[in-house]
């Protein structure tokens, strides 16, 4: 989390992925109703999968239930006049992030962001030297407890281990929990937290990170608006049966959310054997939602690139709204909100969510920011039938389901996506790690 002075950052980057607003896809490669291998989800797991058995000769098909690819994360600029992330804004752990390299391959400007400075506000007014310090001391006591459960291999609701009365625990459970992980503390594992890569170094996208993902992702060979409804892997191979059709193929491998997964809209047949289904029980989906708020160019005496922070009572969950404030110098600061109390908010809807957000602000820097305001949205992960949240949080006890989730079934039926990232779940590059890593495993299978 944010850190006033020392300016740390969580290990986290609010995930995403993968399309910007008037960069479609090249679909130049054409579709076979055969193909060796059919991928579910044209999200950067479905993507890099593709792009490794496409490079190995293999043919390939992608099927998307969305009208674009990208699956839990997209850049627009339709609602802002200016590029927005839905989803993933940040390439975290650059040192082991393939977007880094392709960024810069692509020209894409992206700016530094591991040592951003943090704004802290309590009841209203700047925070005294004597209250950054108590924050920072009580971060650190959060921060500790669950290093020490980490290290000692405990797998236990991060809300066991916690110290009881720490001044600014809520706000350090908020930043690690909620708008960290998507889940509160009481459904944080501790080793999902120990296990996690550091995001630093960190950098953010000037045009989004959507749309250098779908930059990235070129021309494939993507059929669109196909939503997957059965997989059979009863007999030799695979047959992939959709609204549109059936297709036949050698493997499959599927990369939709343990969401969609668990909601049983792709029925299996034979259906999944237990283990298979438990350990998809066992990563249900958080929920980090963003509330961007655009101003008339009124900085409010914040300013670009900061982390915004302000005291809560120390009663979790807590009902905290923090932001980034003018990102590369846009007009619009980013709310974050996640677990229950953003599960609240997305079922109340974009002006209640809004309302919410605006009012925080005010209560930090003035009447005068409602003058300023123009409008503000809410992103729709909770609601969205393609994802059914933001990305997968392993239950308490239940951390060694994200690697047993990745086994295929039958030699034939493959998985893929953050869920099953490890250290690198819930990010865009462990989508990518894990995409690639099941394009080899079938490779493998084809030899």
């Amino acid at each position: 989390m944010p850190q006033d002075g020392s300016s740390k950052f969580s290990r986290r980057a609010f995930l995403g992925g993968l399309v910007s607003a008037g960069a479609a896809p090249a679909l130049g490669q054409s579709a076979s109703s055969e193909p060796d291998v059919v991928i579910v989800g044209a999200g950067i797991a479905g993507v890099q999968a593709a792009k490794v058995l496409l490079k190995a000769g293999k043919s390939v098909v992608l099927l998307e239930a969305a009208s674009r690819i990208g699956g839990r994360a997209f850049t627009e600029s339709q609602t802002f006049g200016q590029p927005f992330d839905h989803g993933c804004s940040w390439i975290s752990a650059a040192n082991n992030n393939p977007f880094l390299k392709i960024a810069r391959k692509h020209r894409f400007d992206v700016l530094s962001h591991s040592d951003a400075s943090g704004a802290l506000f309590v009841k209203g007014q700047r925070a005294t030297a004597a209250q950054r310090a108590a924050y920072n001391r009580g971060s650190d006591a959060v921060e500790r407890a669950l290093g020490k459960a980490g290290q000692r291999g405990l797998d236990v609701p991060a809300s066991s281990v916690v110290p009881g009365e720490v001044d600014f625990s809520a706000v350090a459970q908020s930043w690690i929990g909620p708008m960290d992980h998507g889940v509160d503390f009481s459904d944080l594992s501790t080793m999902d937290y120990w296990e996690g890569a550091e995001s630093t170094p960190s950098y953010m996208v000037r045009d989004g990170l959507g749309a250098l993902a779908v930059r990235h992702a070129g021309a494939l060979p993507v059929q669109l608006n196909t939503r997957v409804t059965g997989v059979d892997w009863s007999g030799q191979g695979v047959t992939v049966k959709t609204k549109r059709g059936r297709i036949r193929a050698k493997a499959c491998i599927i990369t939709v959310s343990t969401g969609v997964l668990n909601s049983g809209r792709i029925r299996f047949t034979p259906a999944l054997p237990g283990w298979k289904q438990q350990a998809i029980d066992d990563l249900p989906m958080g929920l980090l939602a963003k509330i961007p708020l655009q101003f008339d160019g009124a900085r409010l005496g914040l300013v670009p690139n900061q982390w915004l922070t302000y005291w809560v009572p120390n009663e979790v969950p807590a009902r905290a709204c923090y932001f980034l404030t003018w990102p590369f110098g846009y007009n619009y600061m980013v709310g974050f909100v996640g677990g229950r109390f953003g599960w609240e908010l997305s079922r109340a809807g974009k002006r209640a969510a809004v309302d919410f957000a605006l009012g925080e602000v005010v209560k930090m820097v003035g009447s005068d920011a409602r003058k300023h305001f123009v409008k503000g949205h809410l992103t729709s992960w909770a609601n969205n039938p393609n994802t059914l949240g933001a990305y997968a949080a392993a239950k308490p006890g239940r951390y060694s389901s994200r690697a047993i989730l990745a086994r295929p079934v039958g030699d034939r039926v493959f998985f893929a996506g953050e869920a099953m990232a490890g250290a690198y779940s819930a990010l865009c590059s462990g989508a990518y790690k894990s995409g690639e890593a099941a394009g080899r495993a079938v490779l493998a299978q084809l030899k």
